[in-house]
């Protein structure tokens, strides 16, 4: 949730909101609230969403939102698709995809590129049922190998599974773009060697395509668990694992990207957009989404959940968090402030950079300006706008304090660490100092012990994928990876 941005209301988001089309939703499609979520004056007022917004509704509407709370599935009318399909584009409810009584598996094909990696790939095709498999070795060094875990299936699956060699490799990106050229599915599966599915993960992720809007959809993507304290903390802090809550990815999501460890789309969708891009080495996965964001909607359905095995070492956990980090700009060249270390308000930033620069009580009179100016906006929507503005103005400043301060010891580590070296000690102590006391806080769990190691891994995990922001931004020379996106705080009602 970008709640360091402003609070936005219908009149802010015409084409997302007023000009929404009743795009009817799959029959028995229900709804679920998201946690923001919160309604005032008899339920007309809706309190939520990704940017923060306010939307009002007639008392009807009010009474149907309730009933779709209470369980009901939504209508098959215009009036209940318009209303749902706007309250899902506001982030404020997600849909759950309706059930299917014989759970029939969806026309689709498997991509999975390998390198390397015999013991992970019959891991990923172990848990996978009767469906086409296309394995892409990416120039592994025993190719045969490869070819006998693909060929040890049952003889249904053998039939339906077939191995394209690459002599050199080209980094998966490359490798699933092979495969998706001999794809003639409806649909594709994108999954990484060595990630655990089940029997029914394709088919449960199948069921959003009921829905013509839905282009991709990804499950939850947790790390194996293991004993060591290496893997402990990826069970708690893996990239790849995006969390426990529902979302529709977008720029101003919680879920602003899916990791194609698995991903189900539409062939189609992804041809239209180029597939996979080749000249990136990281980040292909972001980039194919954000691309087909342009072309539809795509979803975060964490109730499904695969595993992917964690970082062996702590050498090659370094080198994954660089690779990440290093695919900052390219994809800042192809998609600009859309990779932002922080999204927030410009207000909200200047007062936390008052706080740390020692300038406290500045930054709280700034902070209490913002809140007057809040209160004023709100005098159009709600009749007692007071505790409302306190109460939206602190939780923005309170999530962009921690957005700035975790960007300064990640993406800005080196311009922190340079400001110390150079004399401005206090800001730049204040920020490590917070950033440690919140992973205490806020990021770790289990023992002491475990506490102490997740701080220092999170430290190295910080810096090395700071490192890769600052080396591609270098070496692309886009300061889009390294700079803030901003927005006014509070904005003027359209």
């Amino acid at each position: 949730m970008n709640t360091g941005g402003p609070p936005t209301t219908d009149r802010d988001q015409p084409d997302r909101l007023d000009q929404a089309r009743a795009r009817p939703l799959p029959p028995g499609t229900r709804l679920r609230a998201d946690p923001s979520l919160r309604r005032r004056d008899a339920g007309r007022l809706l309190i939520g969403g990704s940017p923060l917004r306010f939307v009002r509704i007639t008392g009807a509407g009010a009474a149907i939102v309730t009933s779709w709370l209470a369980g009901e599935p939504v209508a098959d009318s215009a009036g209940s698709s318009k209303l749902a399909r706007r309250l899902i584009d506001a982030g404020m409810l997600h849909p759950e995809p309706p059930p299917v009584s014989a759970d029939p598996l969806p026309e689709l094909t498997v991509v999975i590129p390998v390198k390397d990696d015999p013991t992970g790939l019959a891991t990923t095709l172990d848990g996978l049922p009767d469906v086409e498999v296309i394995v892409v070795d990416d120039g592994s060094q025993d190719p045969v190998r490869v070819e006998a875990v693909v060929r040890s299936g049952g003889s249904g699956a053998r039939c339906k599974r077939r191995v394209v060699r690459r002599d050199a490799a080209g980094g998966p990106g490359l490798a699933r773009q092979c495969g998706l050229t001999l794809v003639s599915t409806a649909l594709v599966a994108f999954i990484d060697a060595g990630v655990e599915t089940t029997s029914t993960t394709l088919v449960d992720l199948g069921r959003w395509f009921a829905d013509p809007e839905i282009v991709a959809v990804g499950p939850r993507v947790a790390s194996v668990p293991g004993t060591d304290r290496l893997s402990r903390y990826e069970q708690r802090r893996s990239p790849l694992d995006l969390g426990p809550s529902p979302a529709a990815v977008g720029g101003e999501s919680p879920v602003t990207y899916l990791p194609t460890a698995c991903l189900l789309a539409r062939t189609e969708a992804v041809n239209e957009v180029g597939g996979f891009d080749p000249a990136l080495r990281w980040g292909e996965d972001v980039d194919l989404v954000w691309r087909l964001l342009d072309h539809g909607h795509v979803r975060y359905d964490p109730t499904i959940v695969v595993h992917h095995p964690p970082r062996p070492s702590l050498q090659a956990f370094v080198r994954q968090r660089i690779g990440y980090g290093s695919a900052a700009g390219p994809l800042a060249k192809k998609h600009g402030s859309r990779l932002a270390p922080v999204r927030m308000s410009g207000w909200s930033l200047a007062c936390w950079a008052l706080v740390l620069s020692g300038r406290g009580r500045l930054g709280l009179a700034l902070a209490a300006g913002t809140t007057v100016a809040l209160r004023r906006k709100l005098e159009s929507v709600l009749p007692d706008p007071g505790v409302e503005a306190v109460l939206l103005a602190g939780k923005g400043h309170w999530y962009a304090g921690r957005n700035v301060v975790g960007a300064a010891t990640r993406a800005w580590w080196p311009a922190t660490m340079i400001s110390y070296l150079l004399g401005a000690r206090r800001p730049a102590r204040r920020a490590v100092a917070l950033s440690l006391l919140g992973r205490l806080v806020f990021d770790t769990d289990g023992r002491p012990g475990d506490r102490l190691a997740d701080v220092a891994l999170g430290v190295v995990d910080d810096a090395a994928y700071g490192t890769g922001v600052w080396l591609s931004s270098i070496r692309t020379g886009s300061l889009d990876p390294l700079l803030p996106k901003l927005s006014e705080w509070p904005e003027k009602d359209g």
